[in-house]
């Protein structure tokens, strides 16, 4: 798990799922299931699903098996296992382009559009809904990303940058 390998432990003990595509021996790909509270790195914002929901993320394929499906199969060998578990819904963000391919045909519908970036150790975050999206869907997005209590505000926000590894 490279970089991340450290936390591994950590993870485990709170209760997050790793799963794992092996190819040939080789470790290929792997991804987190949460169905607790849980940090989203790229937005700085806690994301806390709902009874019955989980959050995957840091999906993550290695260099040499990129671009062959791995992803794909990996993200819905863990759709399946959460329907086994009587999920009723599953989290996700993508920040990768051809990652989000993966995301519809796996059953995954777009609630928000998020762009972030950190200036000067400022967080800048602007949210919106996703094109199409049902409006059910995106207040339930906005809920499980609450800040604060009250529900993801759409618009364009600021605040201090507070990263952490976890």
């Amino acid at each position: 798990m490279g970089e991340e390998g450290d936390l591994v432990a950590m993870r485990l003990a709170r209760g997050c799922r790793c799963f794992a595509a092996w190819l040939g021996g080789e470790l290929a790909a792997y991804g987190w299931l949460s169905a607790e509270r849980e940090w989203i790195g790229e937005l700085e914002l806690e994301i806390t699903p709902g009874r019955r929901e989980a959050y995957i993320w840091n999906c993550v394929t290695l260099a040499a098996h990129r671009r062959k499906g791995v992803f794909r199969t990996l993200l819905q060998a863990i759709v399946a296992q959460g329907r086994i578990e009587g999920l009723s819904r599953l989290w996700i963000g993508s920040v990768r382009i051809p990652a989000e391919r993966a995301l519809g045909p796996s059953g995954f519908l777009a609630a928000l559009r998020v762009n972030s970036t950190v200036i000067s150790g400022v967080r800048w975050l602007k949210v919106m809904p996703a094109d199409g999206a049902d409006p059910n869907l995106v207040e339930a997005a906005r809920k499980v990303l609450a800040v604060g209590g009250r529900p993801l505000r759409l618009g364009t926000s600021l605040r201090r940058s507070r990263p952490r590894r976890h």
